[in-house]
């Protein structure tokens, strides 16, 4: 129980979700098309069933919940880690919770209101998101999980922190780009295919850079 009220937030969106999907499992039309994915030209070319869409993302939240919430089980990682595991887990639960519920709920909504959806809202729920994990990065312990798990990081622990402080700040810099995009895609196409490309080469300066100061350990 005291273990549970570290994860009262994940909790408490997940009632709030279920109270949400249960209101539209019940308003929308049994054959609603639920938008699930946009393409780079900002047009739905993804759709799933009323049914689907309820049972998959409720289920998805649920999921994530109980991966942290069970994770001194399993992780080989947790008891060596305990206490740093123990401050960051329950706040990136709550987070991935809370970013897939409205993602969900957002794509609900427009299928009920059958507006005509842009990805902009999820474009910037991205970028809040990867800001908050550039954040927790440097605080990450070492583990197979969440991170930069390369054989290098993985080798060393200095070579874990080091990655994840640079990785956190560009993860931040995606974040922000994604959120740019998010305000000028209505406006520029070309500004959305230049910059996507842009946050993906950010985060793979990381991986290179754990190799190159590995190599410099193992020099010395």
């Amino acid at each position: 129980m005291k273990r549970l009220g570290k994860f009262k937030w994940s909790v408490a969106i997940i009632v709030l979700q279920l109270i949400v999907m249960a209101y539209f499992a019940f308003t929308l039309p049994a054959d609603a098309k639920v938008p699930t994915h946009w393409n780079i030209n900002n047009e739905i070319d993804g759709y799933s069933s009323k049914t689907t869409t309820l049972l998959l993302w409720s289920g998805f939240s649920i999921g994530i919940f109980l991966l942290f919430f069970f994770m001194p089980w399993y992780s080989p990682w947790y008891k060596k880690y305990e206490k740093r595991f123990e401050r960051i887990i329950p706040a990136l639960s709550a987070m991935l919770v809370l970013f897939f519920a409205l993602i969900s709920v957002y794509s609900l909504y427009l299928a009920k209101s059958q507006t005509v959806p842009g990805v902009q809202f999820i474009l910037i729920l991205i970028g809040l998101l990867f800001i908050f994990l550039g954040n927790l990065m440097p605080k990450t312990p070492r583990n197979f999980f969440i991170g930069f798990k390369t054989p290098w990081t993985l080798a060393n622990d200095d070579v874990w922190l080091r990655t994840h402080r640079l990785g956190g700040k560009l993860f931040a810099l995606s974040g922000v780009i994604m959120i740019v995009k998010g305000f000028v895609l209505p406006y520029n196409n070309g500004f959305q295919q230049i910059s996507g490309a842009i946050a993906m080469l950010i985060l793979l300066i990381p991986l290179i850079y754990s190799f190159v100061i590995f190599q410099q350990y193992k020099d010395k």
